[in-house]
């Protein structure tokens, strides 16, 4: 898969929210301030994400995951 639409397909049986079929299209509309269509593809992102660690969790043993503070340094 080579989308972001196969992605969501594989990942969440075929139902999508994402208002973009390839990132660039999101870069796109972020320099034209579409911020509605940006939101929804944050949110779809959100999802996939979650996705994702559900299916890693399958894998992978919870041992084995760390956390990484992504706060900026100093705070």
């Amino acid at each position: 898969m080579s989308d972001l639409e196969g992605v969501d397909d594989d990942l969440g049986g075929g139902e999508h929210c994402d208002s973009f079929d390839e990132s660039a299209s999101a870069v796109a509309a972020h320099e034209a301030g579409e911020w509605e269509r940006l939101l929804l593809h944050n949110l779809a992102d959100i999802e996939r994400t979650r996705e994702l660690a559900v299916l890693a969790g399958q894998y992978v043993c919870k041992s084995d995951f760390r956390t990484k503070n992504l706060a900026p340094p100093g705070i």
